[in-house]
């Protein structure tokens, strides 16, 4: 994509994004390009991330997910030290407490690994993040993840402009989060404590080109408006324009406004309505729909792109206002406002997506869970200034009345290329313009750029070297030695077991010495490192990492590895024991992505491992053994065969690997075909005795049945008696 290289600040940012550990707020004005920074991130960015978003159309524009369906969030204010359940304390309901959160938590196994190799968490649109949610996320992070540190460890990178649209607080949580966070906005949160996230703003503004506008809306950004400026604004005001006829766009502040102007000027319109029905494909709920899944036009509707052209055209963008000028049952034609060329408008795809790990890799990948499919259109004589965020407009209407939120004025005046494109239908006063000191306090942690390059330096390097670090950690390696052990104590299945157990357990003894050396590495690591914070020469520790990662790689590898394939290839044909060969893939998984991220070690920018011995992954598959497709009957001929060739009932399934009540099925069908007596599974005493229970119970169901005879007789063989009853006595088993 393509990037302004003289943004020096949008440079910065992406540094510390990809190159620390550093959790970051970016920030900057309306068309300051954040979300062009977010897809940069997405697109070079070698992290494992997620991205979130509060709500899910903003969700579904970050290209990530919401924040509460990926961290699970409670609806109501979370305060962690809380005390009593999640229905409630005391007087006060809906409030959810660590205990809670954790106990309703459904963490499966997947999503678990994933948490864990999470190294980037990105929340879009933060300015409309509570504090206790962002203090849940922080809470889930460090319970899966069994890390202390702040988000678990985990990188966070939070985008968004506090000035524009807040947190939503309904009274009855305001009461209760005022007693504990000093504000809603996500700054606030109790993971910060006493430090805050490296702040950075950028400045260039690509939105508008006017001067004087530009120096107009940050004066309203930072409420600093004289006089003079109100005059300026308010020589806009025109209440008796009209936006439908000079072709304008109308932000208005509630959704039940912008829904009657859309209908009223579709309804006015003498031309033949068409609808077109989007379509969804697997999951993609109401709430992230970008437009009506049922789309209704006329002739001479205004409407707005909704989307970003994605063929090479570019014919448009997220915002662009146009006129539809012909309809068919399944075509749209247009033409934009200031040109007089009429094209057609062809459907475009929403993803919604998840995530997923890739088990070989390590990665953190995409996934689409459902799609939306639609004309990318909406009716657009009026808008939410709320959904217009993000969003260009060369003409528009605000018409807000007295209904002003917070950051409201800004949004809507800054979705506008120029002053000569708006238009005021309500006056703009001072106190609708009052933005939040805390948010100006929280802006003071704004540092110079030079400020930013030194301490990208410092952190650029402590990341390196911590990375570095790690690679000597050998707690994960010794924890599924454990696990495999404990497998083989368990499994009985499994063949050679002696042999199996006893290397297990000389797994666990060669990686215990493995980690007692790595240990001792690590002390000396430290001390080398604090040499290099002081000298900045990283030559002593590097020549010393190197070394040690030849001698650990060449023990995993033929320590571990090798006797490890070894007895896999013993034992690759042996039946039934999937679970515990998949048990030793994993095994294998683990230890040979601690060899390879060793081997594959960079240090800015450079291998470590420049020369000397790698060793290749080795390769144990099991082999697939395809199902033969099996025609319909031959099974229950095939279970018949071994009946009289004379296997018991037991045997068949055990040698079929078929459930018992599967073969008692399949035999009796032959009986009630008369290729087998009835005699050879029930003998006359026994079925007198089902018989004469029959008769006193006849409304009883065959479920009935077992349990008023003690569970005497399966459940097959008593519709074995009942069938050979009712063929003797003509009557009809009401039990079936």
């Amino acid at each position: 994509m393509n990037v302004d290289d003289s943004n020096k600040l949008f440079k910065l940012a992406f540094d510390f994004v990809n190159d620390t550990n550093s959790t970051l707020y970016l920030t900057g004005k309306a068309g300051t390009g954040k979300t062009t920074f977010l897809k940069y991130v997405k697109t070079h960015c070698t992290k494992n991330m997620v991205v979130i978003a509060p709500t899910g159309v903003a969700a579904i524009n970050a290209g990530g997910v919401t924040a509460h369906s990926f961290f699970q969030l409670p609806f109501g204010p979370y305060i962690p030290n809380a005390q009593g359940s999640g229905k409630g304390f005391g007087q006060i309901e809906n409030v959810v407490d660590r205990n809670t959160l954790l106990s309703k938590i459904r963490v499966n196994t997947s999503k678990k690994k994933l948490m864990e190799e999470l190294e980037l968490l990105i929340i879009d649109e933060v300015s409309m993040l509570r504090s206790d949610m962002l203090d849940a996320i922080d809470t889930i992070l460090r319970y899966v993840r069994k890390k202390n540190h702040a988000f678990g460890g985990v990188q966070v990178l939070f985008i968004g402009d506090l000035y524009q649209l807040p947190p939503v607080v309904v009274d009855s949580e305001k009461e209760i989060l005022d007693q504990h966070y000093q504000s809603p906005f996500f700054f606030h949160a109790s993971v910060f404590g006493n430090t805050r996230p490296i702040f950075i703003e950028l400045k260039k503004i690509y939105r508008q080109s006017e001067q004087n506008f530009i120096d107009l809306l940050n004066k309203l950004r930072h409420n600093n408006l004289e006089a003079s400026d109100f005059e300026k604004l308010n020589a806009l005001y025109n209440p008796n324009f009209s936006a439908t006829k000079n072709n304008y766009i109308t932000l208005t502040s509630h959704n039940y406004k912008a829904d009657a102007i859309n209908r009223e000027e579709l309804n006015a319109l003498k031309s033949t309505a068409y609808d077109f029905k989007g379509e969804i494909i697997g999951d993609f709920g109401d709430k992230q729909l970008p437009t009506d899944l049922l789309l209704t036009l006329k002739e001479g509707a205004q409407v707005m792109f909704v989307k970003n052209d994605s063929s090479n055209e570019k014919l448009y963008y997220n915002g662009k206002l146009a006129t539809v000028v012909k309809l068919t049952n399944e075509e749209i034609f247009v033409k934009f406002l200031d040109s007089d060329n009429m094209f057609e408008v062809t459907k475009e795809t929403w993803d919604n997506i998840g995530y997923k790990l890739n088990e070989e890799t390590k990665e953190i990948e995409e996934k689409i869970n459902g799609q939306f499919i639609q004309f990318p259109l909406r009716l657009a004589w009026a808008i939410t200034i709320h959904k217009s965020q993000g969003l260009t407009f060369e003409r528009a209407v605000i018409d807000a009345g007295d209904s002003f939120a917070p950051g409201q004025v800004y949004v809507a005046l800054s979705r506008c290329t120029s002053m000569q494109g708006l238009v005021l239908h309500s006056r703009i006063l001072p106190n609708s313009v009052q933005s939040d000191y805390r948010i100006y306090d929280f802006n003071l942690n704004e540092e110079h750029e030079s400020a930013l390059e030194e301490k990208l330096v410092l952190n650029k390097l402590d990341y390196q070297i911590d990375r570095l670090l790690k690679l000597f950690d050998w707690n994960k390696m010794l924890q599924v030695a454990y696990q495999l052990e404990e497998l083989t104590l368990l499994s009985k299945t499994i063949p050679e077991e002696a042999t199996a157990l006893a290397l297990a357990k000389e797994f666990i003894v060669k990686i215990k010495l493995q980690k007692e050396i790595a240990d001792k590495f690590i002390l000396e690591f430290k001390t080398l490192q604090q040499s290099v914070f002081f000298s900045h020469d990283t030559t002593q520790l590097l020549d010393r990492t190197k070394k040690a990662i030849a001698y650990f790689a060449k023990c995993i590898h033929y320590d571990l590895l090798v006797p490890l394939h070894a007895f896999f290839e013993k034992i690759i044909n042996a039946p039934r024991i999937k679970k515990y060969q998949q048990a030793l893939q994993e095994v294998d998984q683990i230890w040979w992505q601690q060899l390879h991220q060793m081997q594959t070690a960079m240090y800015d920018g450079s291998p470590i491992m420049k020369e000397g011995v790698l060793y290749e992954r080795l390769k144990t598959e099991i082999p697939i053994v395809p199902k033969q497709k099996v025609e319909r009957g031959d099974s229950a001929k095939q279970t018949l065969a071994f009946y009289l060739g004379g296997k018991s009932i037991e045997d068949i399934s055990s040698i079929r690997n078929l459930a018992k009540s599967t073969i008692e099925s399949h035999l009796f069908e032959f009986v009630k075909s008369g290729e087998l007596e009835i005699s050879r599974f029930l003998n006359l005493e026994e079925l007198n005795t089902i018989q004469k229970a029959r008769l006193a119970n006849k409304e009883a169901t065959t479920n009935e049945m077992k349990v008023i005879l003690n569970d005497a007789f399966s459940y097959h063989q008593l519709r074995m008696a009942f069938f050979y009853w009712q063929k003797e006595t003509g009557e009809v088993d009401a039990s079936k």
